[in-house]
């Protein structure tokens, strides 16, 4: 019988440091590789054109499901450059953003999403409350929007997109909470490193989501 060897708080805040700071490389990497692909006309037309633009929008999704469960048979060094392959993948995926909206926006958007996801997670470090019942209703409100938005991109009703995403911003504020309290028990006696990559992709589609919702709710277009 094994029995769990807990870390010390130091050692449990060093680790979730090691979880921000690959989430932090992750977001990087799919900013600069949106806005590169976002802002070259013939790269824009080249994979959002014909049966290539359905591609690069559901590959992430499909993408997402297939690490999660690889990431279970690799070392700590493979799951990173899984989490940095998905989070370019991602970024080419909303790439369109930076043709859509004036930049002003996009940088509102992700600082909005990045003061927003900061006290959520706060909320879910320091707080001695078990966050188990909010996950569970987040994440049945995350599978609605998630159908309701395919739905949408065939309908492509604004009303619907905006309802989509102000609820989508509530579920990723509770699922933000939710996740970091989660991924803090985890590392609090993981020792290999491949639960903080976990963490940090989880934690990482959260902000990706809150800077999306926020964007498609209040930026300006072009």
């Amino acid at each position: 019988m094994e029995f769990a060897i807990y870390r010390s708080a130091t050692e449990i805040n060093s680790a979730m440091g090691r979880v921000y700071g690959n989430m932090s490389i992750a977001v990087i990497i799919s900013m600069l590789v949106s806005y590169f692909v976002g802002t070259t006309p013939e790269l824009l037309e080249f994979f959002f054109t014909g049966v290539l633009k359905w591609i690069v929008i559901f590959a992430p999704l499909v993408a997402i499901f297939a690490i999660s469960f690889a990431m279970e048979k690799v070392d700590k060094q493979g799951a990173q450059l899984m989490l940095f392959g998905f989070s370019a993948l991602m970024g080419l995926s909303f790439a369109m953003i930076f043709a859509v909206f004036t930049m002003g926006s996009i940088v509102s958007a992700f600082m909005g999403a990045a003061i927003l996801f900061a006290v959520m997670s706060g909320y879910g470090y320091f707080t001695k409350r078990s966050l188990d019942s909010v996950g569970k209703f987040m994440f049945v409100g995350l599978i609605a929007i998630i159908i309701a938005s395919i739905v949408n991109i065939f309908i492509g009703s604004s009303v619907m997109q905006m309802v989509i995403s102000a609820l989508a911003i509530i579920i990723f504020l509770g699922l933000t909470a939710y996740d970091t309290q989660k991924i803090r028990e985890e590392v609090s006696y993981e020792t290999n490193g491949v639960a903080e990559v976990r963490g940090a992709l989880t934690l990482y589609m959260d902000f990706i989501n809150l800077f999306l919702n926020l964007l498609n709710l209040f930026g300006d277009r072009k």
